[in-house]
């Protein structure tokens, strides 16, 4: 039971992560080149947007560890309620117990993947941003 409560639960975070890293490849791959003119413009154009983008990446993998920090610790207390149930006395509490669990577990899924999505979207909208910028 446990084993198909957990396989989902890494399914799904899978699924979110392969998502964020196909954004995060189209996003570097729509990296704009450095606007026609000359080289002292072009070479100021290139170092403010490196500075831009080398910001934006930081407080993005800050974000990002931030959120994984604190799925990490749901996890943990997803494993120690999960050792709970085997402490069940009836089978009235082994359901209440399991019920329990199963919703903690997906209510931490859905608030880690809202969390996740919320940062990919100002990811996305800080990108459009810097790419707006771009000197015609």
């Amino acid at each position: 039971m446990f084993d198909q409560l957990f396989e989902g639960f890494r399914k799904a975070s899978e699924s979110a992560l392969q998502a964020q890293q196909d954004m995060f490849k189209q996003w570097v791959q729509q990296i704009p080149t450095a606007p026609m003119g000359t080289a002292k413009a072009s070479g100021d154009w290139n170092m403010a947007f490196q500075k831009r983008w080398t910001e934006a990446v930081t407080d993005t993998l800050k974000k990002h560890r931030e959120l994984l920090d604190s799925s990490y610790e749901a996890g943990i207390q997803i494993l120690e309620q999960g050792v709970r149930v085997s402490d069940a006395k009836s089978p009235e509490e082994f359901k209440r117990l399991i019920e329990e669990l199963w919703r903690k577990l997906s209510d931490s899924f859905k608030e880690q993947s809202e969390a996740q999505f919320r940062e990919l979207q100002k990811g996305a909208e800080r990108f459009l941003e810097m790419a707006q910028k771009v000197p015609a």
